[in-house]
């Protein structure tokens, strides 16, 4: 098995927390319906946008059956 020599990212760590904190945002019910609307339109995209830039190809391969 390959060692990959790889160090977490620390601003991809800070914008997964941020999106995380905006999704608890979102489902609370005290909010304003501007900030709603401004939290929904882009938390979702973050994550897609960031587990593409961590994923890992032999990683991935390396768990299949």
């Amino acid at each position: 098995m390959k060692m990959l020599d790889r160090q977490r990212l620390n601003y991809v760590d800070i914008c997964k927390a941020l999106g995380i904190i905006l999704v608890v945002l979102g489902h609370t019910y005290s909010i304003s319906e501007t900030l709603y609307i401004i939290i929904y339109s882009f938390h979702m995209p973050l994550f897609f946008i960031l587990s593409g830039f961590v994923y890992n190809k032999e990683k991935e391969s390396q768990y299949r059956i």
